[in-house]
């Protein structure tokens, strides 16, 4: 059974969401925004989501850290309006383009490729020492349209867009990219950002920064993946060392840890035993714009027209005049989604059933994606469908008229794909492992990761099943119950109370 049932992790149950404009009671939170710029899914997900709930609570103050790449301004008082809105820009300018800003006379005088190389010890003489102060502040009404599109349109209802009216937004000097670089040298060069004044400070994600005394680190963790499946991971020195380096400054700096899944918290509390007191579950978000959403075959047929990815080659086939039956599995291609065994077994899976059957793989190329990318490549000549770059209103009907959704991988921190394809009320096959039992609980058919032949027969076995009757329809009910588990409406609370109880034990500030 899930465990999230348990009396000490159960959501509040019927909990409406909150919404109301937020007095000026309550803590006071800055959020730091950074992954809102990386993608769809996922960590940006999440945060995206987060950023909106967050908005909607009773919060003193509440703010985004809206900066990403390295960017240098010296003067920031006596400013006219003209001056600070053209310092909002040159922060904007900088945050898109993902460029350093370079003095002039080295931008003019150093060729573009040896400015690359210099980046690093360029940071380490000119940044070493300094202070993040969050004086430079990102006007939310003359730069909503940057904001919006820039940080939450990829996630965020339209009708959201007022929740920017709610936040302050600042920008610092050296962006999380680079106060990571600084952050694998010795302690005393970490970057500092000055919050004093903030009861809160929420990082997605381990963070390289170090916070003002006065303030509590509340650190969102996902996997602990960078340590624990190194031999799946690109420039895995580099990741596992930054993750470890920051994952025990945060430790040190008596941060709270809110983890996505029970698993997880096990993960690190394998790590740092003595830290139990301030480790917490609270599992993943899911957004509301999954939910059933069946269109007339059409709508489907240019959906998978429409999204093909470039990474592979167009089969020689089209689709026939009756649609298969689809075995959709959404996810980036890399070895610990376990892609190989999936492609294997669905290709045993064809050889056992007579029903018209089709792979749809979702899944831009990730961390050491050759070789699933090569035997992709195979099976899309042969017929598969790959597809890319699917917002969130398509890959719901994909979800809700795929006759199921396998999720194949052999390890995980929560698994997106399994939930929000049971929320579109799409049954599920997933890979037996801690993370899919504690998420998934009843709602999926299992199977051994390891084990291609046992997922082939499952797949063959739901392609002779009816969808709308039968096991596969008591999955769906029960899968569509399981979703509700990680609706806003039902999370809003818990981490109303998670604020609440971190602020009533902020550390005393010291100079």
């Amino acid at each position: 059974m899930n465990v999230i049932a348990q009396d000490d992790l159960a959501p509040a149950s019927g909990a409406p969401p909150v919404t109301t404009a937020a007095p000026a009671a309550g803590p006071s939170l800055i959020m730091d925004l950074r992954p809102c710029y990386e993608g769809f899914s996922g960590i940006p997900q999440e945060t995206r989501l987060l950023f909106a709930m967050f908005a909607g609570l009773p919060l003193r103050r509440f703010a985004g850290l809206a900066s990403g790449v390295h960017y240098t301004s010296r003067r920031r008082r006596g400013l006219t309006p003209y001056e600070q809105t053209v310092e909002q820009t040159k922060v904007l300018i900088a945050q898109d383009t993902r460029r350093v800003q370079w003095p002039v006379f080295i931008e003019q005088t150093i060729p573009e490729g040896m400015r690359k190389r210099l980046v690093k010890p360029y940071l380490l003489v000119s940044e070493l020492f300094r202070r993040e102060w969050l004086d430079l502040k990102i006007d939310p009404v003359l730069f909503e349209d940057y904001l919006w599109t820039r940080l939450f349109d990829r996630t965020l209802a339209p009708g959201d867009r007022h929740l920017l009216q709610r936040a302050e937004f600042y920008a610092t000097e050296l962006g999380r990219e680079y106060a990571g670089s600084l952050g694998m040298l010795p302690r005393f060069v970490q970057r500092r950002v000055e919050t004093q004044g903030w009861d809160l400070f929420f990082s997605p994600s381990p963070t390289p920064y170090g916070i003002a005394p006065g303030t509590t680190l509340m650190v969102r963790y996902y996997d602990a993946l960078p340590l624990l499946s190194p031999h799946t991971i690109g420039e895995p020195w580099l990741h596992a060392m930054s993750h470890a380096r920051m994952l025990a400054r945060n430790m040190e700096d008596g941060a709270s840890f809110f983890c996505g899944s029970e698993p997880v918290r096990e993960d690190l509390l394998r790590m740092f035993p003595e830290a139990e007191p301030r480790v917490h579950t609270i599992p993943v978000t899911l957004t509301p714009e999954y939910h059933p959403d069946v269109r007339p075959d059409h709508d489907l047929r240019t959906i998978l027209a429409r999204r093909r990815s470039g990474n592979t080659p167009q089969a020689a086939m089209g689709l026939p005049e009756t649609l298969p039956k689809l075995f959709m599995t959404v996810s980036t291609l890399e070895p610990r989604k376990n892609f190989i065994k999936l492609f294997r077994a669905f290709e045993a899976a064809r050889r056992m059933t007579s029903e018209p059957i089709q792979l749809l793989i979702i899944a831009n190329p990730g961390w050491r994606s050759e070789l699933e990318l090569a035997e992709l490549a195979t099976l899309v000549n042969e017929g598969a469908i790959h597809l890319c770059g699917v917002p969130i209103g398509e890959l719901r009907t994909l979800y809700s008229m795929a006759h199921c959704v396998v999720a194949p991988s052999r390890a995980e921190g929560f698994d997106y794909s399994g939930i929000e394809g049971m929320a579109c009320g799409a049954p599920v096959i997933a890979s037996d492992i801690p993370v899919h039992r504690w998420v998934y609980g009843e709602a999926a058919e299992y199977f051994d990761a390891y084990d291609e032949g046992r997922l082939g027969a499952i797949m063959a076995r739901f392609a002779e099943l009816p969808r709308e009757s039968g096991h596969l329809a008591t999955l769906r009910e029960k899968g569509l119950r399981q979703a509700t588990l990680y609706h806003p409406s039902t999370l809003a609370p818990r981490w109303e109370a998670a604020i609440e109880r971190e602020a009533a034990l902020k550390p005393a500030a010291t100079s």
